[in-house]
């Protein structure tokens, strides 16, 4: 019998403070400092306490408890004063932006373009003449269809790790993140994509490493954020503009001053791999996945199948394989069993689903996504209105039958016109089924009819 909710939650803060305590200690000297200060108190005042059988005893316990008081502070926090969400009286917090601040200007994130290597690529953003949500894409169809047309995507994995503090607003923010109770977030470890999309098209293996939830959180996160802190009168006000830190540099671009993306900027942001899978029912519908407020990212939203991000332990699960997309594939079905509550059918799940595209996620300072999609055809998910009670509060279909790939384009009506919140990653799998569906069309190239039989072939069979 699984766990109440609410010890699951508290487990879950309880876990996340413990990991930004170590990650703290690994990563950033004054932290380690102000923790080694705090434990060895401890250990002094414990002493003292075991031994204590005359007054000059108490007056070291008073000396040592009064040192605990100032070094912790109010509320008790092990944190240097400066990365606590409550200090002297202040509250802050955190909200993401959709614009850059850069050089006392600021640029709609939306309108960002890809870096030069990605651009060279045909790396666009599709969702400019129709913004179904706050956020922005960059995708390829030419990277695409390459990668639904390669035989195997090699990869290989590097040893090294990056420390990705730049700033102490940096170490606010994650500390603001960590002890939010709503959102409870532990330090997950990742797999991270190294490189630059055009590795996916090339001879080489794909770069990979391990990573962690926090370097995400530090960085493709924080990025997208300002911290805000309440003044002296109880009116909250702009501490800090963390947008500044975006990879992106100015440029002139048809005549406009406009925001790109760096050259190898995956080198100051953490690239974790981000998956996302469109579910296709036991009734040849788009299920929707009702994401609760406990969701670390797309809170309320709804998703069209699985989201998530690929854990560093997919490589061994998935068996090692040689091909990357076996990994990403496997990760894919994980998190769509995990979000529907249906872990026993997972091997079934992993062999009903493909890959069928990468964007990056333009907000996320760039962060790398693979979308696919699932058929569940015999699995009833919708029988059981499968959710896990936890971060999926509730489960439906779009009544949209598919019965061609031209019926995807209807389920994108149908959002559109109910104006349903749905997630960026799932609209972007979504919108590839409809790119997909014109590959039947006059102007398709060979490869792309090719493409259109195979999908259609796994979707319809």
């Amino acid at each position: 019998m699984p766990a109440p909710h609410k010890y699951v939650v508290f487990y879950r803060n309880l876990k996340g403070h413990y990991d930004l305590m170590l990650f703290l200690c690994k990563w950033d000297r004054n932290s380690r400092k102000e923790m080694v200060v705090t434990f060895l108190v401890f250990i002094l005042f414990g002493y003292s306490l075991a031994t204590w059988n005359n007054v000059y005893d108490v007056i070291a316990m008073t000396i040592e408890a009064s040192i605990l008081v100032i070094q912790l502070g109010w509320p008790p926090s092990i944190l240097p004063a400066d990365y606590r969400p409550f200090h002297d009286g202040v509250k802050y917090s955190v909200q993401t932006s959709t614009h850059i601040a850069y050089d006392e200007l600021s640029f709609p994130m939306a309108r960002v373009y890809p870096a030069p290597a990605e651009a060279a690529l045909d790396f666009y953003n599709p969702m400019l003449a129709w913004m179904p949500c706050e956020e922005s894409p960059l995708v390829s169809h030419k990277v695409n269809d390459f990668l639904m047309r390669r035989k195997t995507l090699p990869y290989r994995e590097e040893m090294n790790e990056t420390n990705y503090i730049r700033s102490r607003h940096q170490l606010r923010y994650i500390a603001i993140r960590v002890a939010n109770k709503v959102q409870n977030t532990r330090n997950l470890v990742k797999l991270e994509f190294y490189g630059m999309a055009d590795a996916l098209m090339g001879d080489a293996p794909v770069i990979v490493r391990k990573s962690f939830y926090y370097n995400a959180l530090l960085t493709a996160e924080a990025f997208r954020s300002r911290i805000f802190r309440d003044n002296l009168l109880g009116e909250k006000e702009v501490y800090t503009d963390l947008t500044t830190y975006f990879p992106v540099k100015k440029e002139m671009i048809d005549g406009q001053e406009s925001m790109r993306f760096i050259q190898n900027f995956h080198k100051y942001v953490a690239g974790r791999i981000g998956v996302t899978t469109l579910m296709l029912t036991e009734n040849r519908r788009v299920a929707m996945f009702f994401q609760g407020s406990s969701k670390v990212v797309g809170a309320d939203k709804v998703n069209l199948g699985g989201s998530g991000s690929v854990d560093h332990a997919d490589l061994e699960r998935a068996g090692h394989p040689d091909d990357l997309r076996e990994v990403i594939t496997y990760a894919m079905a994980r998190e769509l069993c995990e979000a529907a509550g249906m872990e026993k059918w997972l091997e079934v799940v992993r062999r009903n689903t493909t890959m069928t595209g990468f964007f990056r996620w333009i907000d996320r300072c760039g962060h790398p996504e693979f979308i696919g999609i699932t058929h569940a055809r015999n699995i009833p998910f919708s029988k059981q209105h499968a959710v896990d009670g936890d971060e999926v509060i509730r489960y439906d279909e779009i009544p949209v039958t598919i019965e061609t790939l031209d019926d995807f384009c209807k389920v994108m009506d149908y959002i559109r016109d109910h104006k349903i919140n749905v997630a960026l990653a799932s609209l972007m799998a979504l919108h590839r089924m409809t790119v997909i569906a014109g590959y039947a069309g006059k102007g398709a190239s060979a490869e792309q009819k090719k493409i259109y039989q195979t999908v259609s072939a796994f979707v319809l069979g």
